[in-house]
């Protein structure tokens, strides 16, 4: 049966996905218009327990009206596509994400940060092929919306309002329900793991890179004054203490923050080495992980002046900072 709280109606459907964070949410709203808030990637076994999960609760495809994206990552938007041409559906997302849908450009500028991050050349091309393997993951999506915090998504009772929260990307939406407390969140929250602040070019200047934990931290400060009830995540099972899991998500990043000021030195390493030294043996995509979480809490301990960095032969490295006086 749909969950109905004060009009809210929606349901939800899970999808497999290729990656190693196993299977994604989408959310159905089946009140007028019809929409989809995420819709999972573009894999034949993912379209298939999409168009099974609509059909159970006597939807078609050609029925839906809007796909809101919460974020420019694959396993989010990358059924898109395929619905927009079979019912015409208007694509949402929010507009920091946008470049991320349109183009390769966002791709190519990460590939650049990731070699001044100390990656090895051949293995950011492993990483490329090993994805090209697994089909087409990235389609472009055409005409997409930009969607703005304190923008209002209406439907037949109730609406919900859109909220900016970056972090996980630049332009990470959540979608809350005021009047219940209700956060459809993406991957701003999630149950059992914490969401990688990711590595990625600045959207308004791709030649900057984001400080991604910063927004993080102050996205969780901003959802920590919501009076949340209950969060429906990107991945997994409904979040029914939200504000217990904002501060596990505090505590985690102020413990990985502290384990990597503990192998800085003064000579200076590269992202590259300190994400090998704290995750070894990683394959393919999770080096890509590995790397953004280090230089994410490195960001911190720069913000904080316990470590600088510094560049030799187009790599930046971080250091100890010198002690003040």
């Amino acid at each position: 049966m749909p969950k109905r709280s004060e009009a809210l109606e929606f349901e939800r459907i899970v999808v497999p996905t290729p990656y190693a964070v196993g299977p994604a949410n989408v959310y159905v709203f089946p009140s007028g218009p019809v929409s989809l808030f995420d819709c999972g990637p573009n894999t034949p076994a993912t379209e298939t327990a999409l168009m099974l999960g609509l059909a159970s609760i006597g939807l078609h495809p050609e029925q839906i009206a809007r796909v809101v994206i919460s974020h420019g990552h694959p396993d989010h938007y990358g059924m898109a596509p395929r619905l927009q041409a079979l019912s015409g559906a208007e694509i949402l997302v929010g507009e920091r994400d946008l470049p991320k849908l349109a183009d390769r450009s966002m791709l190519l500028a990460t590939g650049k940060l990731l070699l001044q991050a100390g990656m090895p050349m051949e293995e950011l091309v492993d990483m490329g092929e090993r994805e090209q393997r697994l089909g087409e993951l990235r389609p472009e999506v055409k005409d997409a919306r930009p969607l703005r915090g304190g923008d209002r998504l209406a439907f037949d009772g109730f609406d919900l309002e859109v909220l900016h929260l970056p972090g996980h990307t630049a332009g990470h939406i959540c979608l809350f329900h005021r009047p219940t407390g209700i956060l459809f969140c993406g991957d701003t929250l999630l149950l059992d793991i914490s969401p990688n602040p990711l590595l990625e070019p600045d959207p308004l200047d791709p030649t900057e890179r984001r400080r991604s934990l910063v927004e993080y931290l102050r996205s969780l400060d901003r959802l920590s004054e919501l009076p949340l009830a209950t969060v429906y995540p990107g991945h997994g099972d409904p979040i029914l203490d939200p504000h217990a899991v904002i501060e596990d998500m505090r505590s985690h990043h102020r413990k990985r923050t502290e384990d990597l000021a503990s192998i800085l030195d003064r000579e200076g390493k590269s992202g590259w080495q300190m994400a090998g030294e704290l995750f070894p043996s990683l394959e393919g995509f999770d080096n890509f992980l590995a790397v953004s979480e280090v230089v994410a809490h490195i960001d911190l301990l720069v913000e904080q002046g316990r470590a600088e960095p510094l560049t030799r032969d187009g790599v930046t490295y971080y250091r100890l900072a010198e002690p003040k006086g």
